[in-house]
């Protein structure tokens, strides 16, 4: 199914409310693996899965300049919160930022992924982030194919099934 106009998707800061609506959707129609660390061995969702998910929200509020260095938005679409992106500045203080991004199965297919993709590069650019870089698994096509359509590069699948790819910063041209 194509993104119509009335879906149209945004990207909005996460304050309590937003944030709420945010935990509901992910217990409900997301996987916690997707969504959290590997904090419980059935993969199910805990009140401790619940309670890192907000935590990992509130503490990225302050930005890429704050102590967490990451900053995330929900992903809203046709007016409905339906996941979530972010941003994580490098380790070395370069103009290099990896993403990261979940949905709600009941999204997938629509288009969203691919357009949230899009204005998190904006919101890159914004923030003085040139190169970007995203990690997936050989398996996850869907993220594959967004990520390709976006411009990033891709390696060969790790022994593991992991694949990193790349996003070169934009080259101007000269006359």
């Amino acid at each position: 199914m194509t993104l119509k106009r009335s879906d149209a998707v945004e990207l909005v800061a996460v304050d309590d409310a937003v944030l709420d609506a945010l935990v509901k959707v992910a217990v409900e129609d997301a996987s916690a693996d997707d969504v959290t660390p590997p904090l419980t061995a059935d993969g199910s969702w805990s009140d401790e899965r619940v309670a890192w998910l907000r935590a990992y929200h509130r503490d990225r509020r302050s930005g890429l300049a704050g102590p967490c260095r990451e900053r995330t938005w929900a992903v809203r679409a046709g007016g409905t919160i339906v996941g979530a992106v972010r941003l994580a500045a490098g380790p070395t203080g370069d103009a290099a930022a990896e993403l990261g991004i979940w949905l709600a199965r009941s999204t997938r297919g629509r288009g969203v992924g691919a357009e949230a993709v899009r204005l998190l590069i904006g919101e890159a650019s914004a923030s003085g982030v040139a190169a970007l870089s995203a990690s997936t698994r050989e398996s996850n096509q869907a993220a594959l194919r967004i990520l390709r359509s976006a411009g990033f590069a891709t390696d060969q699948p790790g022994p593991d099934g992991a694949v990193e790819a790349r996003r070169a910063p934009a080259r101007t041209e000269r006359a």
